[in-house]
């Protein structure tokens, strides 16, 4: 499997994605009520990009992300990283993809184990994706600690030992464990302290220009959206309704939705 770009720079192509959900009570599902929580949306992300998914709880944003980290299989439609189906790839296919699309998930508390220390937990990546030895993944653990803002030594220490921001910085860590290309962040600041977002967000838009990452943000705080993102999808009920580069979005809402979040925020 190629982990380059498409030829016109698209890392990611969605085409026609669609995730329906059966609901209610019944023996039958086919009598049960269908949820569209995704119903046929389109977008891409160019390398080295930032294309942000927004709109109120409930809109399929997350479950977009889901379909992308291969957590939840899509009812309908597929997606191509780097030109290639990725829901049509053989098990080392699959495995090189996962290694090349990571996560940053919104709650810093709830997303690392606290039973692990911060070696084990940046580490692991590395112990089940490479070849490398325990002293060189113990070293390479420190380099990341290091790249994120946080001390080599910090490595010893269990989650519960560090505050939200910190907590959020080894989750980016870990991330960035297997060099992936594209990283998912789902709703990334979202629970922490306003006055720890714009670290976080300045920190990742480093790591962008460094590594040239390419980024999914999920999120529904506008202004998060509008600092970070070279393009938006607007979602509501399933469906994308509007997109736009991100200063045009915010200048000229189209959409009476788009509108209504502006006027919300």
């Amino acid at each position: 499997m190629t982990t380059s770009a498409d030829d016109d720079g698209v890392l990611l192509r969605v085409q026609d994605l669609k995730k329906h959900f059966r609901v209610g009570s019944g023996l039958f599902s086919r009598n049960r009520a269908l949820l569209k929580a995704v119903d046929g949306i389109d977008f891409q992300i160019e390398e080295g990009t930032t294309y942000g998914l927004v709109g109120e709880s409930g809109c399929g944003k997350t479950t977009t992300a889901k379909m992308i980290l291969l957590l939840e299989e899509p009812t309908a439609g597929t997606f191509y990283f780097g030109g290639n189906d990725a829901l049509s790839m053989d098990r080392d296919a699959t495995k090189e993809y996962k290694s090349n699309v990571q996560a940053v998930f919104q709650d810093p508390w709830a997303s690392l184990n606290p039973r692990m220390r911060v070696n084990g937990i940046v580490g692991e990546p590395l112990e089940i994706n490479s070849t490398m030895t325990r002293r060189e993944i113990k070293t390479r653990v420190g380099e990341l600690l290091e790249v994120v803002g946080l001390q080599a030594y910090q490595s010893r220490l269990f989650p519960h030992e560090f505050s939200g921001g910190q907590r959020q910085r080894i989750g980016v860590a870990r991330a960035l464990a297997l060099n992936p290309k594209l990283i998912v962040l789902d709703e990334p600041v979202s629970a922490l302290d306003v006055s720890i977002r714009a670290q976080i967000m300045n920190l990742l838009e480093d790591l962008q220009s460094e590594f040239k990452l390419s980024y999914l943000l999920i999120a529904h705080h506008l202004a998060t959206v509008r600092y970070m993102c070279d393009k938006v999808g607007v979602m509501y009920l399933g469906r994308l309704v509007e997109e736009a580069e991100t200063e045009e979005l915010y200048d000229n809402p189209l959409h009476p939705y788009t509108r209504a979040l502006m006027s919300a925020a």
